[in-house]
């Protein structure tokens, strides 16, 4: 009876394992320049009907969707400049961000199973008076 209950777990491993989105990816770096934060990434292999889910997390640790980007083939770069990064509000207390965000990528295929990357932390230097305006601006939101 325990041979059966070991093979049955290791069928649902590989069964679940085969459904899996399987992407590698060469790099996957993000830079802030005082304005936004850019985030790059260089695939290696891609399924066909894949796409890619930015998600940002502020301080409260929670990654929230930022964009999504359609794939382009296997070996192809991807770039995507996060100009909300400064200025969103964290979680449900309604604070503000503060200047280090983590990235993450949701890799969604076409018949909808997702797998995540690594994460990727930035620390984003705004000027003063664009932290001031940004501030402004959210109020308004």
């Amino acid at each position: 009876m325990r041979k059966i209950a070991i093979i049955a777990c290791l069928l649902a491993v590989t069964v679940a394992t085969g459904y899996a989105v399987q992407v590698t990816l060469q790099y996957f770096q993000a830079k802030s320049n005082g304005t936004s934060v850019s985030i790059e990434w260089k695939s290696g292999t891609e399924p066909e009907g894949l796409q890619y889910e930015v998600e940002r997390a502020g301080e409260d640790n929670q990654f929230r969707y930022v964009a999504t980007l359609q794939s382009k083939g296997s070996n192809q770069s991807y770039s995507y400049r996060d100009d909300e990064a400064f200025g969103k509000r964290d979680g449900n207390d309604g604070t503000v961000a503060r200047n280090y965000f983590t990235y993450r990528l949701r890799l969604v295929g076409s018949d909808q199973n997702a797998t995540y990357s690594n994460t990727i932390g930035v620390t984003h230097n705004v000027s003063s008076i664009k932290r001031t305006w940004g501030m402004i601006k959210e109020m308004f939101r």
